[in-house]
């Protein structure tokens, strides 16, 4: 029991770190963006309104979750298994295909008050940001469960190789 603690919780801050490091570099146009318009302002929270705009954070959750689809296709067909497999494939697909649909929506300006103007405080703007915090999980869980995953492969691998030496030492 405690490898499996020591295991969790050097692969879950391996993850995190992963996943921090992931998030540095896609969100520093916006965090340079920000921190530009907030020099001459002075209000870090107008310059914050003014920069972020709910269509570009549904472009970041498309971006977060795609990688996820990829890893299910690299894992289907092994007896891996993956803890909530379903629901977390079900919840990526709905945020997804919801955060596709507001992109597309905000694009072609289908709807009145949802369009890729900043400045958003309505339902548009909270639903681009829960769907950004999930996304953000998703891919959190999916790094974990990719460090379980490259770890089984290579014991797999290993168990393989052990055999064949076996095998050939023992025909010899």
């Amino acid at each position: 029991m405690n490898f499996f603690k020591i295991n969790f919780k050097s692969r879950f801050w391996k993850s995190s770190g992963n996943i921090a490091l992931l998030l540095v570099f896609t969100f520093l146009p916006l965090i340079v963006n920000i921190i530009i318009a907030a020099i001459p302002s002075g209000d870090r929270k107008a310059a914050m309104a003014e920069k972020i705009v709910p269509g570009e954070v549904l472009a970041y959750c498309l971006s977060l979750i795609a990688p996820l689809f990829i890893f299910l296709l690299k894992t289907h067909g092994n007896s891996f298994k993956i803890p909530a497999l379903k629901p977390m494939f079900i919840i990526s697909f709905i945020v997804y295909f919801l955060s596709l649909i507001l992109t597309l929506i905000a694009k072609n300006g289908l709807i009145a008050g949802i369009d890729l103007k900043s400045g958003h405080k309505d339902l548009y703007f909270w639903l681009s940001i829960s769907f950004l915090l999930c996304a953000i999980l998703l891919r959190l869980y999916t790094d974990y469960q990719d460090g379980r995953f490259s770890d089984y492969k290579q014991q797999i691998d290993k168990q393989q190789q052990n055999f064949n030496d076996l095998f050939r030492n023992s025909i010899k």
